[in-house]
């Protein structure tokens, strides 16, 4: 669990579900509204909105919060999900994942020293199911280790490695780039496959890169 006054990050992976899988601009006008009723509450420091690259018909919704005490506040607001967030049960199957900033480039609000995103940036969002029995401490060692390579290539931003508050087990790393040609070469590249098995000894993992639709970091910079 985080500590008292961590930030936090929440993840919400969805899917859209087979009767909707051509209400994409659907999704994206229910996270307009998502984002605009969040603005309001206390604690929000970021809010963004990705969507898959080779997989159009997947979103991702991160929210950056003061603390977890002002992300379970609008979470557990049942009027706030039935007049927001419903839209998106509606639409798509779910997985979340929210937790303190274990490590990152940049600070754990999300925004830090990290440059604001263009628009074409890429995200690539990598998660981690711990194996039974393997070791945290292991595996978050054997991850700084994989980034120590990560960090050396052009294009590469910054991330944030998520840990789950409600899943010890899970884990998820929110990696920036300049954008998909920045990464995918290091996806590919021999060092990439190693570290894949290393890590995999610890955890299951599987991967998606994304494209920010909408991130307020970016769009409030563009406002001013």
């Amino acid at each position: 669990m985080s500590e008292p006054n961590t930030p936090v990050v929440a993840v919400a992976h969805f899917v859209l579900k087979e009767k909707h899988k051509t209400k994409g601009a659907e999704f994206e006008k229910a996270y307009s509204k998502y984002k605009q009723a969040v603005s309001t509450k206390d604690g929000l420091l970021r809010t963004a909105l990705l969507r898959g690259i080779r997989e159009p018909d997947s979103f991702v919704i991160l929210t950056w919060w003061r603390d977890a005490d002002a992300h379970r506040t609008v979470v557990g607001d049942w009027q706030f999900f039935t007049a927001v967030s419903s839209r998106f049960v509606y639409l798509a199957s779910i997985t979340s994942v929210h937790g303190p900033v274990l490590a990152g480039e940049t600070a754990a609000d999300g925004i830090g020293d990290l440059a604001v995103p263009s628009a074409d940036a890429a995200v690539a969002l990598t998660t981690f199911t711990l194996r039974e029995g393997a070791d945290q401490q292991a595996f978050e060692s054997s991850f700084l280790g994989h980034l120590s390579f990560v960090k050396g290539h052009d294009g590469f931003l910054g991330h944030q490695l998520v840990h789950s508050n409600r899943e010890t087990s899970a884990y998820v790393n929110i990696g920036w780039w300049s954008g998909p040609q920045a990464y995918l070469p290091v996806l590919q590249s021999p060092e990439m496959a190693a570290d894949a098995k290393t890590m995999a000894v610890h955890a299951e993992v599987k991967g998606g890169l994304f494209t920010a639709v909408v991130d307020s970091a970016r769009t409030e910079v563009a406002a001013v």
